[in-house]
Parts: C-alpha cells; structure tokens; sequence
C-alpha cells in the first residue's frame, strides 16, 4: 500500500519501493524510473534526488532540478548522516532549518547566486552573533561544496564570500578566590564532584557524564576519557525527540589519560563506596546527564550565592589556573584533549587579566 501522493511502496519481498518519472518514451508515455530500499526512509531520500535530477544529453551529465532545501536534504541524510557522529548531525541540521532554509531554501539548487549567499548572511547576522553566523556558513559551504563536486553548481556561489569578521570573545572564567571558594563548597555537596573535576581536570561536561568508575587507575592516580554523553534529536516523520547517546569523545586528541590529585582521588574513592552505578557521576544505578549536571551546579551557585557562571567555565578556569602558574602551554593542550598548542593559544591568548596586568607593572617598573 502506497502513502498518500508518494508513489512509496512496500513490496511483498519486504522492500520498499519508489516510482519517478524518469523521461517520456517515444510514443509520449511517461518512461519511471525505480528506486529499492530496506526501509520507507531511505526509499524516500533516494526518491527525492531521483526527482530532482534529470539527465541532460547536452551537458552529459545529471541536472539537479530541486531546490535547495531538497539538496540539503539529500545531502545531510546520504551524505553526512554516516560521515559524522549523532550529535555533529543535530548540529549541522538545527543549524541550516533554523538560518539557511527559512531565508534562502526554497530557491532552485541551479539558480542560486551570491546575492542569495548574501541574503542569507545579512538576515542571519540580525538575529545571531558574528561567530553563529561563521558557525552556519560554514555548515552550508560544506554541503554546498559537494553539489558543486557533483556539478550541479559552480564554486564562484560559494567561494568568493566575504563575512564580517570574527571578534574574539574574551573567555568567561573565574578568580583564583572564586576558584578556591568554589571548591570548598563542592567538596560539602552532594553534588559536588561533577565541579570538582572540572576545576582540577579540565574535562568537558558530557566527558564527565560520561566516565565510568572502570576508566579510572587508582593505583597510578589516572584517569582515560573514553566516551562523552550528550542529549541529541532524533528525527522522525512525525517531528524529533531527543535521547541520550553515549559516543567517542570530541576528536583523537580528546582521548586522553589525565592524572589526578591525591584529593581527588580521596573524593573519588568516598564516591565509589556508596555507588550502585557502573558511572562515577550518578543517580541511583544510572547516568547523570549533562543538563542535569548544569542544573545542579546552578543551584549551588544559587544557594551558596557564588559569582554567576556557565559550567564551561570551569574548564576555562582549570586552564587559566595552569597558565598562571606558568605550566607549558602544550601540557595544557594535551590535559584540555585540544587538537594542537595553536588551537589552546588561539583561545586562552589575552584570557588572563591578571597576568595582564602584572606584565604591565612590572613593565612601568623599569
């Protein structure tokens, strides 16, 4: 039985089936075309491009006749979707349904200009900071990268785009006082650990969601990132729900061994004795997610009347701490799991007013 207006079909051998018009034949009959697939979902993907692109005998190749959101959605779910990890995918999709195919989707794929480019990125920069908008472009040069590959556009749509420039963001982080006050409270807290790690680690919040008692090497005072727990959408043809999903860490350099503190392992160790859980952040025999972990920390800020900050923060600040006491930039890399020094420099460059401010006295000083 076929869904309403489709031409999807579910065959007798278990496979779906997709119908196209493919051509007309000689006499003026429609010539289909077919398309087979295990599932509705990849028979209606593969429908969409076969119906948006045609055989031109001039040009010897496919034409790409839809629109923009149809190469868009082709491109995500065929290309994308086993290219990159669950949670890169939300990302690449939130960003071009809530930026690009409001302002620019329904435009034809063929016809799309600069000045559609530079529609998109004046009204996208109204509404999102410079480097969102950066952020989203780069997303749709991707995908657009691709068609271009397959020759359905040309590079000059893309290629030659000017954006405003970027202005670095100072980073958010917190005194050494604030730092040290900070601690003393998560040491009395229940809900302390997840903020403990942070300060003396510099491990991302879905790494610490994510870490389980087996990852941890008492005996050497180490611990080794192996996976990161994020909440994600999941698309349906209804709409999307989000669910956990546990998964590799960032990048390569993001597995990672980190040693740890003699205190820190004494939290640890006191943590363990009362855990039902195979993860060391938990509740009852069950992960702690991220968002609740984020939840917890605010409310301590809140009870304890503590500065105002985002749990990122305390990675920035586990950075900071280590730059104040003049430890290699590259041990710095490696514990935060950043791809290279440039990428640690690029961040934490001018992060530090204190530090500042001592080189300027002691400058004045001469």
């Amino acid at each position: 039985m076929g869904r309403k207006g489709e031409n999807i079909y579910k065959r007798k051998d278990g496979r779906w089936e997709g119908r196209y018009v493919k051509g007309r034949k000689a006499d003026g009959r429609i010539h289909y075309g077919y398309v087979y697939c295990q599932s509705y979902k990849e028979a209606k993907i593969k429908l969409t491009i076969k119906k948006a692109t045609m055989f031109s005998t001039k040009e010897q190749s496919e034409q790409f006749y839809g629109s923009l959101n149809n190469w868009l959605d082709y491109w995500l779910e065929t290309v994308i979707s086993k290219k990159v990890k669950p949670g890169t995918f939300d990302s690449y999709k939130s960003k071009l349904d809530c930026h690009v195919r409001p302002v620019i989707g329904d435009m034809p794929l063929g016809n799309l200009t600069e000045a559609h480019i530079y529609k998109f990125i004046d009204s996208t920069q109204k509404k999102i900071s410079i480097n969102s908008l950066h952020s989203v472009f780069r997303v749709l040069k991707t995908a657009l990268k691709y068609a271009e590959k397959l020759h359905f556009i040309r590079s000059a749509v893309y290629e030659n785009i000017d954006l405003p420039k970027v202005r670095k963001p100072r980073i958010a982080t917190i005194s050494q006082f604030e730092h040290k006050l900070l601690k003393n409270v998560a040491k009395k807290s229940s809900d302390g650990l997840a903020i403990l790690m942070s300060l003396e680690t510099g491990m991302r919040i879905g790494e610490i969601a994510g870490l389980k008692w087996e990852d941890i090497d008492f005996a050497n005072k180490v611990l080794s990132v192996k996976r990161t727990l994020q909440r994600v959408k999941t698309y349906t043809k209804s709409g999307y729900k989000t669910q956990i999903i546990e998964e590799k860490p960032k990048s390569e350099n993001s597995e990672r061994i980190i040693p740890l503190s003699s205190d820190l392992i004494t939290q640890l160790l006191s943590k363990k004795e009362l855990s039902d859980s195979q993860y060391v952040i938990s509740k009852n025999q069950s992960f702690t997610e991220p968002r609740t972990i984020r939840y917890q920390f605010k409310r301590l800020l809140q009870k304890f009347k503590l500065v105002e900050c985002s749990f990122h923060a305390l990675r920035h600040s586990f950075a900071t701490r280590c730059l104040e006491k003049g430890i290699n930039i590259a041990v710095i890399s490696s514990l935060l799991g950043h791809a290279s020094t440039k990428m640690t420099l690029d961040i934490y460059t001018n992060s530090n007013l204190i530090e500042e401010r001592i080189a300027v006295e002691a400058i004045a000083a001469i």
